[in-house]
């Protein structure tokens, strides 16, 4: 069984020591830190998975996979609203560039290593391509000589886990083919990032039934929009979307959209549901609200969403 204990777990391992890695053309080392972190999903109460290893790709070598590296296995949901896993935790480095980072994830057909938890069943979790490319972050970044580098893992789950076609998430019969985890992620730098916090509030006194409480975050001015596989026209997706903490009673919620880069957004709340499909969400407001992010400051943007919202 795995320990199902939800916690941040750091290595204390040393990683690609300096003689072991070649990190461009800087001399030196430095240090390293990456966490992971993701967006809430509606579709599972618990999604595992098991990461056996990170791979570097320094500038003009070949991948270099981090050695000593204890596998774990991690339960996604546990991390949000600025909570992290640690992956690793300011171990030495080769200083100089690098193209990308990549995590490799365990998902072997009918073995119990990343699986889903789905309306009180386990599913099997399968992450095409998992164990041998791995799930690549595609932005370059410096480890700088006799300094430090912290690297946050944005895990976007609502856009990576996918029901397979004919298969209803949350329902009997949802484990029959198991699910797909087609990774959307962003790399930030955590020096160059902020985040917003803020509480929705509702002018009925209570929210809507069976609201489903999120925030929308947009880059730059835009019009808010659900996200899809396939649009009919041309759209926007939102950067990130976080869940609104609202425990049962509440009459207001708490939310916080962390690792954001610094820059201009388009922010709204929403109670309604988001699928595959093009379909309109009521938005509040219908526009959207400006929002600043500096950073390593936190912005405040509340919301009070009217009656019938």
């Amino acid at each position: 069984m795995f320990n199902r204990e939800p916690r941040s777990i750091a290595t204390a391992m040393a990683v690609c020591l300096l003689a072991g890695c070649g990190g461009g053309d800087s001399g030196g080392s430095g240090r390293v830190t990456v966490n992971l972190t993701d967006a809430p999903v509606d579709a599972a109460q618990e999604i595992w998975v098991k990461v056996t290893g990170v791979a570097f790709k320094p500038t003009g070598s070949a991948p270099e996979v981090v050695q000593n590296f204890s596998p774990r296995t991690l339960n996604l949901l546990q991390y949000q609203q600025g909570d992290v896993a640690v992956l690793l935790d300011d171990v030495p480095f080769a200083a100089g560039s690098y193209q990308w980072l990549r995590l490799i994830i365990e998902s072997e057909p009918n073995v119990r290593d990343s699986y889903v938890m789905v309306a009180g069943a386990e599913c099997e979790l399968r992450v095409p391509s998992g164990a041998e490319s791995g799930l690549k972050m595609n932005r370059g970044f410096s480890i700088p000589a006799d300094g430090s580098l912290a690297l946050t893992i944005d895990f976007d789950l609502r856009q990576s886990l996918h029901a397979p076609p004919g298969q209803s998430s949350g329902t009997t019969g949802a484990c029959t083919q198991g699910y797909l985890l087609r990774p959307t992620l962003r790399l930030v730098d955590n020096a160059n990032v902020g985040a917003i916090t803020g509480t929705v509030s509702f002018e009925a006194g209570t929210p809507p039934e069976n609201c489903m409480p999120k925030v929308y975050l947009f880059t730059g001015v835009a019009v808010p929009d659900d996200i899809e596989e396939s649009a009919t026209t041309p759209d926007v997706d939102p950067l990130v979307i976080v869940g609104v903490s609202l425990p049962d009673g509440a009459v207001s919620g708490t939310y916080r959209a962390a690792f954001i880069p610094a820059g201009n957004y388009t922010a709204a709340f929403t109670c309604s549901d988001d699928t595959d499909a093009d379909e309109s969400l009521d938005f509040s407001p219908a526009s959207g609200t400006a929002v600043t992010v500096q950073n390593n400051l936190i912005s405040t943007l509340d919301f009070v969403v009217p009656a019938g919202g």
